[in-house]
């Protein structure tokens, strides 16, 4: 989210971006709490490192697409992780992270369509 933020060209869009980093940090911050409590020993995250460069390589469009893509897979897998914990805590923090990956995607399904990026799905009339 922050490369991202970084290159979007777009206000509202490197705005939502910056939204989606304090997310994830929310989120390490509630599952670290358990693992911390439990004295779990947490595992090391990917060290990518993001650079200073400011000309996009993806447009404001793409990056928004992916942006929700992630989001969904976030959901789906808060989901999956509550329907197999004993733990009624665990379940808690899962649900309101969903819960929050939710807002967040659905803000950036509502910038889509402001712009006029979000192409309309078939149905049937």
């Amino acid at each position: 989210m922050k490369a991202f933020s970084q290159t979007a060209k777009d206000t509202e869009v490197k705005k939502h971006f910056l939204k989606g980093k304090e997310l994830s940090k929310k989120i390490i911050t509630r599952l670290e709490e358990i693992i911390i409590q439990d004295d779990i020993s947490p595992s090391v995250a990917s060290t990518g490192s993001i650079t200073t460069s400011e000309p996009p390589a993806f447009s404001d469009r793409l990056m928004l697409t992916c942006d929700i893509l992630l989001s969904n897979f976030s959901i789906g897998s808060q989901a999956f992780g509550a329907a197999f914990s004993f733990r009624r805590d665990i379940v808690a923090k899962m649900m309101l992270i969903g819960k929050d990956a939710f807002q967040y995607a659905s803000e950036a399904t509502e910038i889509m369509i402001k712009k006029g990026w979000l192409e309309v799905p078939p149905s049937i009339n």
